[in-house]
């Protein structure tokens, strides 16, 4: 019998690969997303019907309701990076979050999946972190049985990462390093967390809950943009701003006309840096690697093999 998968934020940049790996394994999928244009495209990943899109309010349970009904696996992606005056952290990441664990539990799911963040522990002042480990707890309380998965910093074609920066290199003299840019990340690439995705999906034991999901290697991030700056063949300095200057400039970013103003550069209207982003880069300065990857047979896939081609229209010749 074929398996139904409902998964909620499916038309964002995991959710896009993982709608491909499941449908490549022959999974019924339904794509719970808002704004149901822009996920209809993900269709074409499937065969004919193999894929639906549905939207509505996802704060009403009824509705949540109505749609996991009669599917096998919950999926969870939805997430923020930026607060607004009509999405708020809390909301998203726990609310939300909890009302969904609290419907598949009552529906009976076998299996729901929820993506938190890294750090989601340790990083007590950011508003973002602290949600995102509330949105945890709320969950399994709701829902024990659910499998949490912490991806680090997720790369890929469409990235916002790579892409950014690349983007600011081409055009400033310099890029500013907060906290001299001692932050340590571990890279993991978008479709090995897709394929990770479908191992935990097929585990027939779920004996393990909470996953953390790196790449092969752990980087600062001031490695990371001296990374960008070479393969883009820029001639930008790197430089590290006060924090109190940092905060500043993250307190002009978060006004709507200035992320409107930088739109050309950053590619949309999120601010390039917040105040919350700041107090997560002064606190994140350590890593234990993560080895689920491996446990999963799944070769991780270095940022050197991916990133060079699709920054490559950065580059400078």
């Amino acid at each position: 019998m074929i398996k139904q998968v409902i998964i909620f934020g499916g038309s964002g940049f995991l959710g896009k690969y993982i709608v491909k790996h499941l449908a490549d394994l022959g999974y019924a999928i339904k794509i719970f997303n808002r704004n149901q244009q822009k996920a209809q495209k993900l269709k074409l990943c499937g065969h004919p019907g193999q894929i639906v899109v549905v939207g509505d309010y996802i704060l009403d349970e009824l509705v949540i309701s109505k749609h996991i009904k009669g599917c096998d696996i919950v999926i969870n992606l939805i997430g923020i990076l930026n607060e607004s005056k009509t999405q708020k952290f809390y909301t998203v990441h726990v609310d939300i979050a909890e009302k969904i664990a609290r419907v598949a539990k009552a529906n009976n799911i076998s299996l729901m999946i929820h993506f938190s963040a890294m750090e989601a522990e340790g990083n007590c002042s950011s508003k973002y972190t602290q949600s995102k480990l509330l949105g945890e707890e709320a969950v399994t309380s709701a829902f024990p049985e659910a499998i949490i998965i912490r991806p680090n910093l997720v790369f890929g074609e469409e990235d916002n990462f790579f892409n950014k920066f690349a983007k600011l290199a081409s055009i400033l003299p310099f890029l500013p390093l907060i906290n001299n840019g001692k932050m340590k990340l571990q890279p993991v690439y978008v479709d090995d967390l897709a394929k990770f995705v479908c191992y935990v999906i097929k585990l027939k034991i779920h004996d393990q809950k909470l996953y953390h999901i790196g790449g092969p290697k752990v980087y600062s991030i001031k490695n990371l943009l001296k990374f960008i700056i070479t393969i883009t063949n820029r001639k930008c300095l790197l430089i590290n701003i006060p924090l109190p200057i940092a905060k500043f400039i993250a307190f002009i970013c978060e006004f709507k006309v200035i992320s409107a103003l930088l739109k050309p550069i950053t590619g949309n209207i999120e601010p390039l840096i917040t105040r919350d982003q700041i107090k997560f880069l002064c606190n994140s300065n350590s890593l234990e690697q993560s080895h689920d990857l491996e446990k999963a047979k799944i070769r991780a896939t270095p940022i050197e093999s991916i990133v060079p081609k699709y920054l490559k229209i950065y580059k400078k010749v």
